[in-house]
């Protein structure tokens, strides 16, 4: 049965939320525990309104802020850089948010001179001791395996010299990688990321390459060399979610039964052609799957065993780390894209999108259009955050999403971090030494 996605009342308050025994405070991120008496009279009071809401809170001795105007916004130095080395790929997902790899252009790869002032302008901009990342991306990147491997001899060079560490990771769908790629990886400690969509049958049919063969077992040959340096590379799997591969319990379980120690999933919401979107009913369907893949993380780990689902542990270190956001992510702040022409965009997923332009690397990152950028993304600009109480814990979701595709995800995302908070309430009674392993 699809659970019904708890859509936010607009009479209800936008102060705080409460997820079983939990409160969290909108507008500060902070959570607090409550008697299960105090805890329904809250949510009573919730759903009355914001009169009703101070009224209670008062009683039980906490206070919530007012809603944070637009704050001034900062542009960092940027501290990590994508550098989209490959605008093309050797698969053809129907999904791809780089609409097969090419971004909607023409096949082409980046050249030394556009990655080398790039890397240059990377470490010129951190400053001596601090780090900087790099990310190399596609396309499928490794196409460009030569360049990568120029691009990190360079930017060690470059970074001894001004005393910045400098790390590296890299997004892949697997199908390139040789013994050779692995020991690179291994020796400068990237970390690297390989996209699939579930076992075999449901991967090939997402994932076929451009004769419409599918990649599955390709992949799971070609990661044996990564997973044999496990102590030296951050392997991670992703998954995409479409309306094809919903069963994410499943599709997590047969993907960390290739090795995989880690498999995160996200939604597809922005698709450049409209195939493989999410819509109506479909986040319903996700939300169940999600929480019973999360449902069983916990039974995991409770019987001390380990099981690979990436959200759940990720959402549980960001409610307890309790840091209320602005945006949703860094992008345009202190991290951006570069794209084989040399132009900047705020994140890779905005390459040659007029929406996200950043500059380029002849003059450099737009220091202005990322201050506006910022500024008109924030989450205390956006309507309905507003009216939200998961304002602060989302950030106003993706921007690449939301400007291409509206939020049909919002209930959805309400009902994961709901749930989110009910674990995290079980979890600090349950195994509150998991969150200081953590860090």
């Amino acid at each position: 049965m699809t659970p019904v996605l708890p859509r936010q009342d607009a009479r209800a308050s936008a102060l705080a939320h409460v997820a079983g025994d939990v409160l969290l405070m909108a507008e500060t991120a902070a959570i607090f525990g409550l008697s299960a008496n105090d805890a329904a009279q809250m949510r009573r009071a919730l759903r009355a309104g914001d009169a009703a809401a101070r009224v209670e809170l008062a009683r039980i001795g906490l206070e919530a802020p007012a809603q944070a105007p637009p704050p001034r916004v900062d542009v960092h130095p940027v501290r990590a850089l994508a550098l989209t080395v490959s605008q093309t790929c050797n698969l053809a997902c129907g999904y791809c948010y780089a609409a097969g790899g090419n971004f909607g252009g023409a096949d082409t790869h980046m050249g030394w001179e556009v990655a080398s002032k790039a890397i240059d302008q990377l470490i010129a901009g951190t400053v001596p001791g601090g780090g900087a990342k790099i990310a190399f991306m596609g396309g499928e990147p490794m196409v460009a395996r030569e360049l990568i491997r120029r691009s990190v001899a360079h930017a060690d060079k470059l970074g001894a010299a001004r005393a910045v560490r400098v790390g590296y990771s890299l997004t892949t769908n697997g199908t390139l990688i040789t013994p050779e790629d692995a020991e690179f990886f291994a020796r400068h400690r990237f970390a690297v990321t390989v996209s699939l969509d579930g076992g075999k049958d449901v991967n090939d049919r997402l994932r076929p390459d451009r004769v419409g063969k599918g990649s599955f077992d390709r992949v799971a040959r070609r990661i044996a060399p990564l997973l044999a340096q496990g102590d030296r590379i951050q392997l991670g799997a992703r998954v995409t979610v479409t309306p094809l591969n919903l069963d994410v319990r499943r599709v997590v379980e047969d993907i960390g039964a290739l090795g995989f120690a880690s498999v995160g999933v996200a939604p597809m919401i922005s698709s450049p052609t409209g195939k493989g979107a999410l819509s109506g009913a479909a986040f319903g369907q996700l939300l169940e799957a999600m929480i019973a893949c999360g449902d069983a993380w916990l039974a995991a780990l409770r019987a001390g065993r380990t099981h690979p689902f990436a959200n759940l542990a990720t959402v549980l270190e960001e409610l307890h780390r309790g840091q209320p956001r602005s945006h949703g992510c860094g992008a345009a702040r202190d991290y951006l894209a570069v794209d084989a022409a040399g132009d900047y965009s705020a994140c890779h997923r905005f390459v040659r999108d007029p929406l996200g332009a950043m500059g380029n690397v002849d003059n450099g990152p737009d220091i202005d259009a990322r201050a506006s950028f910022l500024d008109a993304r924030t989450v205390e600009r956006q309507d309905p955050c507003q009216s939200c109480w998961a304002r602060r814990l989302c950030g106003g979701g993706c921007h690449q999403e939301v400007l291409h595709a509206g939020r049909p995800a919002c209930d959805f995302v309400r009902g994961w971090l709901d749930y989110g908070l009910r674990v995290y309430a079980q979890m600090r009674a349950e195994r509150p030494e998991w969150f200081d392993v953590r860090g």
